[in-house]
């Protein structure tokens, strides 16, 4: 085993990814391999700004100097590999500071923008003594290949990043065009509950009514509790699967039925499910499942006509263990073949008096993800019916 140190990742900290740290591990090693370096260091900076100690080779050289702003300053602000010879005349009051403390040399790794994506330090074998000029030509040569290859990895981290937070906004939209059809769902019981409340004063020596009230009052809490509940299970940002498990279906359709409950009510469209039963998990995100499911049903809600009927399908053969097939059938017009390629490109929509949007697109790219697909056909009733391929956790 390596006598090195690569400080555990930790998303919410790091700027610099698993994948980059094992890069700095690498170098580092081939590093402290040239004859006259005795340690290698590599300093970066979290989420927050703070400079910390990304990996060291030997582990014990991580302590030697602790990182901090000012001198991580002075580092960052080098435009190339430099030799930091104690005593010369030349070194700033940080770089000066740095090789009174051992530090021979010292080189910012190119990040994706002005700022170093990390900063490597070679300690000398022997205090005081200049790094001959092949390690430094090493050194060079190291920075080169981690800023090429680093600047990819940062640039993938955040476009990443920058995708699961479309997706939480696009879910957050989704969500914010049935607030108001969730209040009204939440005032109905509510009003139940004040109506018992105010009849209390009249009638409190009837012990009928302290039953019903009773019995009335609970289920309607109990009504409540569920519906905030699936409120926030639909809200929640993304959570990945762990191995052997997955996404249930029949959870994820029950909770987003009674989102959409009031919706189909009031415009009269009827929702029906032909489920299977005992369906395997998914090899899919819970949140990712339900962001799914709410966005197909509700584009079905917004197409289908009052008396339409809208069918949410699912089955599973035992004998094709590696897939689930769900399907959402609207009774609108449907889509013309010629448009169906496009439906799942971002912010292109077939409605005129509608702004394109992501939902579908970000539909396709919580399948594919997920090693399934989506497709459109024609559905039975001459509407749309969107056809999903989901493989079966493992």
């Amino acid at each position: 085993m390596l006598d090195a140190l690569l400080l555990p990742h930790d998303a919410r900290t790091e700027a610099v990814g698993s994948e980059s740290q094992a890069l700095l591990l690498k170098a580092l090693t081939r590093l402290e391999r040239q004859d006259g370096v005795g340690a290698a260091v590599a300093w970066g900076v979290d989420a927050a700004g703070e400079p910390r100690v990304l990996g060291a080779r030997p582990a014990d050289s991580a302590g030697r100097i602790p990182a901090t702003r000012e001198l991580y300053r002075g580092l960052a602000a080098l435009s190339e590999p430099s030799r930091l010879t104690e005593g010369e005349a030349e070194l700033t009051p940080e770089l000066a500071a740095l090789a009174a403390r051992g530090i021979a040399a010292a080189a910012p790794v190119p990040g994706l923008g002005a700022a170093p994506a990390a900063v490597l330090l070679l300690f000398s074998e022997v205090h005081g003594r200049p790094l001959r000029p092949r390690a430094i030509a090493v050194l060079g040569e190291v920075v080169r290949h981690l800023g090429e290859t680093m600047s990819t990895n940062l640039a993938l981290d955040r476009l990443g990043q920058l995708d699961e937070a479309v997706q939480r906004l696009d879910r957050l939209a989704a969500l914010g065009e049935l607030v108001a059809e969730i209040v009204h769902e939440i005032r109905n019981p509510l009003v139940s509950v004040k109506t018992f409340l105010q009849l209390l004063p009249e009638r409190r020596n009837d012990p009928e009514l302290y039953d019903d009230f009773r019995l009335v009052v609970n289920d309607e809490i109990l009504r409540l509790e569920r519906m905030l509940d699936d409120l926030l299970r639909h809200a929640r940002p993304a959570s990945r699967p762990h191995p052997g498990e997955g996404a249930r279906l029949g959870e994820a359709v029950e909770t987003t039925l009674q989102l959409l409950a009031y919706r189909c009510r009031e415009q009269g469209i009827e929702l029906e499910t032909r489920i299977a039963p005992r369906l395997p998990p998914l090899a899919l995100s819970d949140d990712g499942l339900r962001q799914l499911l709410l966005n197909l049903l509700l584009n079905a809600t917004e197409v289908t006509p009052e008396g339409g009927t809208i069918v949410l399908s699912a089955d599973w053969s035992p004998d094709e263990m590696n897939h689930l097939e769900l399907s959402v059938e609207d009774a609108g017009p449907g889509i013309e073949p010629a448009i169906r390629g496009r439906i799942f490109e971002p912010f292109w929509t077939s409605r005129s008096e509608s702004a394109g949007g992501l939902g579908l697109a970000i539909c396709k790219r919580i399948v594919e993800e997920a090693g399934g697909s989506i497709t459109v056909e024609d559905g039975s009733s001459g509407g749309a019916r969107f056809r999903i391929e989901l493989e079966i956790a493992r």
